[in-house]
């Protein structure tokens, strides 16, 4: 994955080839997680709620994770499975401990850099159109496997704007006037608990 280093010229470039990805349906490797979670002997050694985002529109639910392979014990696996919904569809994500750092800090990129834009992206919403405005950690190149992940984005259309928050599928969920920040700090809280859990 390239990750580009110019935030405004990122942010442009993604406003211009969300849309294009999103309505591609390409086989997603699951995340380590999420592969360790599905196997048979896998069980919830222990799990809390850290946090959620309720608007009319969808729902997101954000639960610390420790998993234990009882075929294997001690082998276990730390993260955070975000529960999403909306009136027509619901997806669930499972994100390793080691890579939650990289989300809250591409969420807070997105939150910093959406007040520059926010006259122009909606200046140039055409009727019905949507655009966005992401981050480098949630761009695959063509040539990239794509990974059932999370993938966000502060959205514009012409009658709301918000966080979007999908998983690289063909699926959508958007909370209308919630700003990337405010996920970031339940992530930010689910990193605080993974390490209150080491010492209990």
């Amino acid at each position: 994955m390239r990750l580009m280093n110019d935030a405004t010229t990122f942010g442009w470039l993604l406003l211009s080839v969300w849309q294009t990805h999103v309505g591609m349906a390409p086989a997603l490797q699951p995340t380590p997680l999420e592969e360790f979670a599905g196997l048979p002997a896998t069980r919830i050694a222990w799990s809390q709620e850290v946090g959620r985002l309720d608007t009319p529109e969808a729902h997101a639910v954000v639960t610390v994770l420790i998993l234990e392979d009882t075929a294997q014990p001690p082998d276990r696996m730390r993260g955070i499975r975000i529960d999403l919904r909306n009136r027509d569809s619901k997806d669930q994500v499972y994100l390793g401990e080691d890579t939650l750092g990289a989300y809250t800090n591409a969420l807070d990129e997105i939150s910093q850099t959406t007040p520059g834009f926010r006259n122009t992206a909606r200046d140039s919403v055409a009727p019905g159109g949507t655009s966005y405005l992401g981050a480098g950690l949630f761009w695959y190149g063509d040539n990239t496997p794509r990974v059932h992940a999370l993938s966000a984005a502060y959205y514009f259309a012409p009658d709301s704007e918000g966080l979007c928050l999908s998983a690289f599928k063909e699926l959508e969920f958007r909370f209308p006037d919630q700003d990337a920040s405010q996920f970031s700090a339940i992530i930010a809280r689910a990193i605080d608990q993974l390490k209150k859990s080491l010492n209990p």
